[in-house]
């Protein structure tokens, strides 16, 4: 069996159910959203390092520092949006939307 027989994807959710607990723990109600945006962009670059690292397939040669960087910029975009959502104004968790 090689790296590229798995299913990249539950490989990914699996990794990163791992990490998440790991990166936001502590985090509470009194959170101040820039920590939570901080806390976003770590994970962001933890994951796109990993994903950059898996998406090579069964050798990992020069590319990697290419799919890295855009594995690392599609997790941030990703989470800024979802943070967006949830921090930007009349968001959830905004401090404008509970007023």
């Amino acid at each position: 069996m090689n790296i590229s027989d798995l299913d990249m994807e539950r490989l990914i959710d699996a990794i990163s159910g791992a990490v998440f607990p790991v990166v936001f723990e502590g985090i509470g109600d009194h959170t101040a959203p820039s920590e939570l945006r901080e806390r976003a962009n770590l994970n962001s670059e933890i994951m796109g390092r990993i994903m950059g690292v898996l998406l090579c397939g069964d050798e990992v040669g020069q590319e990697v520092f290419d799919l890295i960087d855009r594995s690392v910029g599609h997790m941030k975009a990703s989470h800024a949006q979802s943070f967006g959502e949830l921090l930007g104004p009349g968001g959830s968790l905004s401090k404008i939307h509970k007023l």
